[in-house]
């Protein structure tokens, strides 16, 4: 059940399980979008256990587990504005939220949006990023019930293929 679900910040010490479970979690939900050499490199480039070493070690990085009997069934992660977008020096972009389908709907992915939104705040961000591909509608009505606007638009590549995302921005 969802009582028995666990949620603490991500550590150096999680980055295999954490690269396991963001590759695997990127390829269910969209791995049948890309030609598999396309998802290859793209996995490798962006979740291989040495990048999320290194983003986990980065201070101004934070990332949030939800776990169950010690796995991980959910992840956000967010940390300094990484899009070619004008805005303040203190906001925030969230990188990435990933629930596992098994927990899908038992508030785990609000429990983590709060926690990111609580940190953002901490860190005096006037407002929060993110990038969400065109599609992607289940995320999309999850980020607008927070009150994201549209903002913009651009290009996500995941090896050769150009994804259109959208650029959205929530005020604090």
């Amino acid at each position: 059940g969802v009582s028995d679900i666990v949620y603490r910040i991500a550590d150096a010490a999680d980055s295999e399980a954490l690269a396991a479970f963001a590759a695997g979690s990127f390829a269910e939900t969209f791995g049948h979008l890309y030609p598999p050499e396309d998802l290859a490199t793209y996995l490798s480039v962006s979740y291989g256990a040495a990048i999320q070493h290194s983003e986990l070690a980065d201070p101004a990085i934070r990332a949030w587990l939800a776990l169950r009997d010690s796995a991980i069934v959910g992840y956000a992660m967010a940390g300094p504005v990484d899009m070619n977008v004008a805005h303040a020096e203190r906001d925030r972009e969230l990188y990435r939220l990933y629930v596992d389908k098994d927990v899908k709907g038992a508030g785990v992915a609000h429990t983590l949006m709060r926690d990111v939104m609580a940190w953002v705040k901490e860190q005096g961000a006037e407002a929060l990023w993110l990038s969400v591909w065109e599609n992607n509608e289940r995320a999309q009505r999850f980020y607008k019930r927070y009150g994201f606007d549209h903002i913009g638009e651009h290009k996500f590549m995941v090896g050769r293929v150009a994804d259109r995302d959208f650029i959205w921005r929530l005020t604090l």
